[in-house]
């Protein structure tokens, strides 16, 4: 089976979730083709950025590029990510399409983006490339969540295929080697921050949190600048070294406002890191007594009081995942996917 993969970057131009996704998805086919705007477009064009049409119009060349390669060598399935191939669905193109929805704009907006200039483009304009990324294609949605939104906002119809983790990659290792290792002191709670240091992360939750307490250390893996005396700060982190910083910490805090899945915290359960997470993305439909806490606010004294109640009891997070996100079960039911709509597509 020939694939094309079509996504805006590739993992080594943003090391983003849908980047990490498109990387693991590699594994599912033997013979995949990934299509990138950076490999579909000569490097000229114009910016539509104040417009917020500028993934629309990246969208638009790889969909052309694609087009370009099936004339030469004819795929058996299509498989785009968000809005990567959103007008595929109005052109004569006899291949089936499966469309891969990270998360919805309109939701974002809604959920975060209100009172904030982003907040009118997301959810009138951006989302009517969303409308039409689910054109002439079978939609999957990468949680339960997305797939709610996908009907509730657009009356569309998903299969919900979750993320999988690499549980070799993503495993416990002793804490005091991994403190060791990162230059930690081995004394004391430690609480971990993996993300942008934004309010949609939630990262205005840590620094209160951080304030408040003195007697927890406050570590925050981020691509931002942050200047606070009360974090210990770990800038640019690679994705190989995190299961460190997983190990070393007694629990995640997860504050974030909006997310589709959570690959932070899927990979922290992995290494049996409890975790304090917001009541957002995979963590609507978790059970909380094998994981750690869910918080349905963002009340900083309500984390503070899950923190507290996770650092004295036990979690063995890891048992979950190993059950319900394995890379096996990931991979094989994109293979079905791909198959069962080669399959629709013949009759």
């Amino acid at each position: 089976m020939k694939v094309a993969l079509l996504s805006m970057y590739s993992f080594n131009e943003v090391r983003g979730g849908t980047e990490l996704f498109t990387e693991h998805l590699r594994e599912a086919f033997q013979d995949v083709e990934v299509i990138t705007y950076s490999s579909s477009s000569n490097g000229r064009g114009i910016d539509l950025t104040r417009f917020n049409l500028e993934e629309a119009r990246k969208g638009a060349s790889i969909c052309r590029r694609f087009r370009q390669l099936h004339r030469r060598d004819d795929f058996d399935v299509v498989i785009a990510n968000s809005t990567a191939g959103w007008c595929l669905g109005m052109s004569n193109i006899d291949v089936p399409m499966l469309n891969v929805f990270h998360f919805t704009m309109r939701g974002l907006a809604d959920q975060v983006l209100r009172g904030t200039p982003g907040y009118l483009p997301s959810k009138y304009v951006s989302s009517i490339f969303e409308k039409l990324a689910s054109i002439g294609k079978s939609s999957v949605a990468v949680s339960a969540k997305v797939s709610r939104e996908l009907w509730s906002l657009y009356r569309i119809r998903s299969r919900v295929i979750e993320h999988g983790v690499d549980m070799e990659r993503f495993r416990p290792l002793p804490r005091d080697e991994a403190r060791e290792e990162l230059g930690l002191e081995a004394k004391g709670p430690i609480c971990l921050f993996v993300g942008r240091a934004d309010a949609t992360k939630g990262f205005d939750i840590v620094r209160e949190a951080a304030r408040t307490r003195s007697d927890v250390r406050f570590l925050c893996v981020t691509p931002s600048q942050v200047d606070d005396d009360r974090l210990i700060v770990h800038r640019n982190v690679p994705n190989e070294r995190m299961p460190w910083y997983y190990s070393a910490a007694d629990v995640l805090l997860f504050p974030s406002r909006y997310e589709s899945v959570g690959y932070v915290g899927l990979e922290a359960m992995a290494c049996d890191l409890p975790v304090v997470a917001a009541r957002t993305g995979v963590f609507e439909d978790l059970d909380e007594e094998d994981i750690g806490r869910i918080v349905p606010s963002w009340k900083t004294s309500e984390y503070l009081d899950a923190i507290d109640d996770v650092l004295s009891h036990s979690f063995h997070p890891r048992r979950m995942v190993e059950r319900r996100y394995s890379m096996d079960r990931f991979l094989a039911d994109y293979r079905k996917a791909a198959a069962e709509a080669v399959e629709s597509n013949k009759r």
